[in-house]
């Protein structure tokens, strides 16, 4: 393992020892599951890279979707080379996507880091390496956006189906469900911050895939932002990051304790469950007021707008206006509709993808701005609300929001579970409240 670097000031203390069964493939799968930033995405593409060089191997890193693997994938493969030194080793091809890794000569090898969606699990059953065989790692990033663990097995089987070790790598935050699968599948009891004795849980498995059983070593392991921080890498995190997070603990701990801790806590399908009915009160005075609008492409779509204002000291959000029009209003009627929540004309933002509808806008005599997007701006932006200490509607004043943020869920699969996944449908005013908050919401 050390052959190439030593991994031991790269990676958390609470690491080395499912990242050095990973790269011997002395288990058949690893879970590394957690909170956010607790680094295991990058410690697993760490050990893949050492992996490979050691032992002249391959590798396939999956990801549900396939639009994500430069967000996810190839970006978090190419910090982990700069990280470890060994630029001159691997060479980045494009369409599609591959680290290849070279010899001593600068010429390419026959072993190579591959990537891939799985938006088609079928199309995927063929995938090899250069070399042929199967992959010695096969590495399942944000695994709670696949279909349940029959499709990892049946994707994994095929991926190392060959000569050699091979080792499987799930990694994941846990969802808030107990129904989830991935809660369901790995509920071993692991992660001294939840209260257990020991990061690692081993177990031997017994699965069937594809009519055939076959036995399996498997390696679960917890770990959170706090492994960081007490291995003495603060610096890795960030006082922003460690700021939220204490700030979270503080304001909203069944937040906190999920998306920064990683425990399963619970909760049925709703995203929002800080929201909190309330009553608007005209002799209140809000300042600094954020503006947002969702445009209508047409069709059942409707123009979504919205007033909020951002309690920095409560870490709370008020809901203040809206209004609601069909997707075949004019831009006259909207332009109209806006200029009565927004009698001065104060800036407001739309989504920055529709520079048509801004340039419209714009002239009707409107402060229209495109809306500041980050990486996994939704999601980000979902999560940002999430973490509110609350999120007060007033449902008379503001039905239309008030619905949707109560009853906007997670994707429900045709098995009843409930996913991780975010639904694009039913939430205009949701994207109208993250436009608005787009100079507020910390994207990470």
């Amino acid at each position: 393992m050390n052959k190439y670097i030593d991994l031991s000031n790269l990676i958390c203390d609470t690491f080395q020892e499912p990242i050095e069964n990973i790269i011997t493939c002395k288990v058949d799968r690893a879970v590394l599951k957690g909170g956010r930033n607790s680094t295991k995405s990058q410690s697993v593409s760490e050990a893949i890279v050492v992996g490979c060089m050691v032992y002249k191997a391959s590798a396939v890193a999956i990801i549900k979707h396939a639009n994500k693997i430069d967000e996810r994938l190839v970006s978090t493969f190419r910090d982990s080379i700069k990280y470890l030194g060994v630029e001159k080793y691997w060479k980045l091809r494009k369409a599609p996507f591959e680290y290849v890794l070279l010899d001593k000569n600068g010429k390419e090898t026959d072993k190579s880091i591959k990537f891939t969606g799985a938006d088609n699990p079928e199309l995927i059953k063929s995938y090899k390496p250069r070399s042929g065989g199967g992959f010695r790692y096969i590495w399942f990033e944000e695994a709670t956006n696949f279909n349940g663990i029959n499709e990892i097995n049946n994707i994994s089987d095929t991926m190392g189906r060959g000569d050699g070790d091979h080792c499987t790598i799930l990694t994941y935050n846990p969802p808030k469900q107990t129904s989830n699968w991935v809660n369901k599948e790995y509920e071993a009891p692991c992660g001294k911050i939840l209260g257990f004795d020991d990061d690692i849980y081993k177990e031997e498995l017994h699965i069937e895939i594809n009519g055939e059983q076959h036995k399996i070593l498997q390696l679960v392991h917890h770990s959170t932002y706090l492994d960081v921080i007490n291995a003495g890498h603060s610096n890795w995190l960030g006082i922003s990051f460690i700021a939220r997070a204490e700030q979270a603990k503080k304001d909203n701990n069944i937040y906190y304790r999920w998306n920064y801790l990683g425990e399963v806590i619970g909760t049925e399908a709703n995203v929002f469950s800080n929201v909190v009915s309330w009553q608007y009160d005209e002799t209140m005075h809000f300042y600094e007021i954020d503006r947002g609008l969702d445009v209508s492409n047409g069709g059942q779509d409707p123009w979504a707008y919205g007033n909020w204002f951002y309690d920095r000291k409560n870490n709370s959000l008020y809901c203040l206006d809206e209004f609601k029009l069909n997707g075949g209003a004019s831009i006259e009627q909207v332009a109209v509709n806006i200029k009565s929540k927004n009698e001065l004309n104060m800036n407001f933002y739309i989504d920055s993808a529709v520079p048509t509808f801004r340039k419209l806008l714009q002239n009707q005599g409107l402060n229209v701005l495109p809306a500041k997007k980050g990486k996994d701006s939704v999601a980000a932006g979902i999560l940002w609300l999430q973490s509110l200490s609350a999120i007060y509607i007033d449902k008379m004043r503001c039905p239309e929001t008030y619905k949707e943020f109560k009853e906007y869920e997670y994707l429900i699969d045709k098995e009843d579970n409930i996913t991780s996944e975010l639904v694009d449908a039913n939430n205009h005013f949701i994207d109208a409240c993250r436009y608005g908050l787009c100079m507020k919401i910390k994207y990470i």
